[in-house]
């Protein structure tokens, strides 16, 4: 399953990337905007399948309709995600633009240079001037890569509900797993009873695996026979 996950999850990231690049260079690209609805339609339907189609392989076969409605509200959200870069990105772009404008006054030779921000601003393609790497696609990409994560979780968590109670907590393996998250791997959890992680600062936060902010842990089935840790609470380790 998690072989789903890392397949999935870069094109969602990438198409997410593409949308943002238009709107820094042209807001207004509505062509975009339907290249983006339809990703996101064509990501979902077939991150439905392939997860699915694993379970299927194991025997456990789950109704259309019960991912529908969560399949829905991932789209609904990503509309607004829509949205959210568009501020995002004209926020970047006027702050850039002044800090530039800033730094350019005291300049005796840079009078063009201002004369050019100032007219692009009027224009509203003062972006144009900055880079989009720079200043934009990271940000872009890791938004698309959590939304990405929170459609697989949310479908993968309706499935084994279906037929399970509980579940495996499992993580990526690789270096971005936090340390709480590592210490939850493998272990039993009750959906109706997730663990509680603690960090060194004492943010706390009580969830199922992939719902806290950036996480990339899943959910895999777990028996019922199988025995669960309930109230658990793991705390951050000093690296």
């Amino acid at each position: 399953m998690i072989d789903i996950f890392e397949k999935l999850a870069p094109r969602w990231r990438n198409a997410v990337s593409r949308y943002a690049y238009t709107i820094w260079t042209d807001s207004t690209d509505q062509e975009a905007e339907w290249d983006y609805n339809e990703h996101a339609l064509h990501f979902s339907r077939e991150y439905r399948h392939e997860l699915e189609k694993h379970y299927r392989q194991k025997g456990m076969n789950v109704y259309r309709g019960t991912l529908d409605g969560w399949v829905t509200e991932w789209l609904r959200k990503q509309e607004a995600l829509k949205s959210t870069l568009k501020v995002i990105a004209n926020e970047k772009q006027n702050n850039l633009v002044e800090k530039a404008l800033a730094e350019l006054k005291d300049k005796k030779d840079a009078q063009k240079v201002i004369d050019k921000l100032y007219d692009a601003k009027e224009n509203e393609t003062v972006y144009k001037v900055f880079s989009f790497k720079d200043n934009f696609e990271d940000l872009a990409k890791q938004h698309g890569e959590e939304n990405a994560y929170d459609l697989g979780t949310g479908i993968n968590e309706r499935i084994i509900q279906h037929f399970s109670d509980r579940y495996f907590w499992r993580t990526q393996k690789d270096k971005r797993v936090r340390n709480t998250h590592m210490q939850l791997d493998g272990k039993c959890f009750l959906f109706a009873d997730p663990p509680t992680t603690i960090t060194k600062y004492g943010k706390e936060h009580k969830g199922n695996a992939g719902t806290d902010f950036g996480c990339r842990c899943m959910a895999e089935i777990a028996p019922e026979r199988e025995k669960v840790l309930r109230n658990y609470t793991v705390y951050e380790k000093n690296a």
